[in-house]
Order: C-alpha cells, then sequence, then structure tokens
C-alpha cells in the first residue's frame, strides 16, 4: 500500500514537473509576463488610440460618440489655404526636421568619441562615459531647464558674450527656438547614438582597417568600405534610439522653444487641452506611430532585429 502511494505520488510530481520543463512551457514562462506587459502598456491604449482616431466628441458633454468617421484626419488638412499651409502640416514637417537634424548631429558627434573609446578602452572608457552619463543621474525635466537658462537674450551664453566683449549684442543664434531645440535634444540623447555606435565599434576587427592601410587604402577609403559598413546596425539602432523619441518630444520644446515652435507634441497637447479634441489628437498621433513603423520597417531592410540588439 505504501508502495503504491509512493508511486503515485512520484508520478504526479514526475507530471507536474514535465509540465514545466517542456519546450512550451519555459518559452511561456520566461515571456509570458513581458507579453502582458506588452499588450497592457502598449498594445492596449495603441488599440484606443485608433478607435477614438475615427470617432467625434460631443461638444456639450465630451462624451465619445462611437460611430465610425474620418472628419478627424480630414481636418488634419483642412484650412483655407492648401494642406502644405495647415498647422498640422506645418508642425509635422518641422518635427521631421528637427528629429533627423538632431539624428546626424548626434552620429557626427558620437561616431569619433565612440570609435576612440573601442580603440582606448581600460580607464580611458570608464572616464569618459562617467562624464557623458553625469547628467543623466538628474531629472529630465531638471536638464532642459538648464538650457533654458542658457539660451535667451539674457541667458548665460549671451550675457558671457557680451562681457567678455565678443558680441555687442545678443546673438540670435542663441536665443529661444529651433536652434536651442536641437541643441537641447542632442544633449539628451547624445548617450543613446554614442553606446550604440560603442557596442558595434567594439566588436570591430581593427586589424582589418591596418591591413587596407597597409594595401595602400586611404582613410576615407578604410572608413566607407570597411568601418562603415561593419558599424551600420549601430548606426541604424542609435539612429532609431534618437529619432524617434525626438520626433515626439514635448517638453524640450516647451522650455526652449518659448512659443516661437510647435513640434507635433505641442500641436496635440494644445488642442487637447483647449478643445478636448481627443479624436484629433488621436488622428494626429497615428502619423507618428506610422512615421516610426516605417522608421523600422527601413532599418530591417538592411540589418536584423538580432544586428539592433547587438547580439
Amino acid at each position: 500500500m505504501a508502495t503504491e502511494t509512493s508511486e503515485r505520488s512520484r508520478s504526479a510530481r514526475e507530471r507536474f514537473v514535465g509540465a514545466f520543463t517542456s519546450r512550451a512551457s519555459r518559452l511561456g514562462i520566461t515571456t509570458g509576463p513581458a507579453l502582458i506587459w506588452l499588450f497592457l502598456l502598449l498594445l492596449t491604449p495603441l488599440t484606443f488610440m485608433v478607435a477614438v482616431s475615427f470617432t467625434s466628441v460631443d461638444t456639450f458633454t465630451y462624451q465619445i460618440i462611437w460611430e465610425p468617421t474620418v472628419e478627424n484626419y480630414n481636418q488634419l488638412f483642412a484650412g483655407e489655404g492648401p494642406f502644405w499651409q495647415t498647422a498640422f502640416f506645418q508642425s509635422l514637417a518641422l518635427s521631421y526636421f528637427i528629429a533627423a537634424v538632431t539624428t546626424v548631429l548626434c552620429l557626427v558627434l558620437a561616431f569619433p568619441l565612440a570609435y576612440l573609446l573601442a580603440r582606448k578602452g581600460g580607464t580611458t572608457f570608464k572616464v569618459v562615459i562617467f562624464l557623458v552619463l553625469l547628467p543623466f543621474f538628474t531629472m529630465y525635466l531638471v536638464r532642459a531647464y538648464s538650457w533654458f537658462l542658457m539660451f535667451g537674450p539674457s541667458g548665460v551664453i549671451n550675457s558671457t558674450l557680451l562681457r567678455l566683449g565678443v558680441v555687442n549684442g545678443p546673438v540670435g543664434l542663441f536665443n529661444y527656438g529651433v536652434p536651442a531645440i536641437i541643441i537641447g535634444l542632442t544633449h539628451a540623447y547624445f548617450p543613446y547614438m554614442l553606446l550604440s555606435l560603442y557596442a558595434s565599434l567594439d566588436g570591430l576587427d581593427f586589424s582589418l582597417i591596418e591591413a587596407a592601410r597597409d594595401l595602400g587604402a586611404s582613410r576615407t577609403a578604410a572608413l566607407k568600405d570597411i568601418i562603415l559598413p561593419l558599424v551600420l546596425p549601430g548606426i541604424i539602432s542609435g539612429s532609431l534610439f534618437v529619432f524617434v523619441p525626438s520626433l515626439g518630444a514635448f517638453i524640450t520644446p516647451r522650455f526652449l522653444g518659448q512659443g516661437k515652435v510647435l513640434m507635433i507634441g505641442q500641436l496635440i497637447e494644445e488642442r487637447i487641452n483647449s478643445l478636448y479634441a481627443i479624436g484629433y489628437g488621436s488622428a494626429a498621433s497615428m502619423f507618428i506611430v506610422l512615421s516610426i513603423v516605417v522608421a523600422f520597417a527601413v532599418a530591417f531592410r538592411y540589418v536584423s532585429i538580432e544586428d539592433l540588439g547587438g547580439v
């Protein structure tokens, strides 16, 4: 009797262990929580936003009228003049421009530094990374406000230039506006580009460059034919990490634009706060989402998901 009970207990234990050691079970246990988290925090809000973009809102009760309509998308480009003169199109085009310039600027500034870190390593790497990441131990809002104090007619930059006698009046370049926003965003997302490039350059076999130089290749040829193709995954991943958040930036344009610049995030916030136009805001947000999807689709034409992750 005791032997039969022991066998049944062992059999139940083996079935229980087997249920959690199968390939499907292991996959479910490891990916299940992440998928649930992704569904709750990304897919569900995104689905709701898509649905709201095709609805209207009662102007008296502010209740959503769940009747399909494309009026919100028509309002994006509605106006007396052509569509490229509408506030939405101009704001979206300006956001693309600022995000693109910020991405290129981060790439140009980060690539030489990432190359140096990959060649040096050791203490040099630790010191430089510490100095780059040191400002990011503070809140993003504090860093944006710090740049706010730097710019403006009476900001730190113009005041210093005036005291030194370099200029006779405030320099427009250091006033609030597009240049200030680009500088603020470049400072905010520079580490993402730097770390992405370093991850690719750190695995580069520099003996290939030395061999190419010994065979007569110029520095430019070695950069174009050897370095850039091998670090392309890092360039693309770093560009995505900079371009995507820059496109939808809100805090930095609010501080450093001072009403002179209206990026897409500010336009959406303004319409929702002033008119409760959540349908308009959702329709406008769809263009940002589609831009991100297109950016990733283009990236995956040249590199795989493993390359973007540095695997």
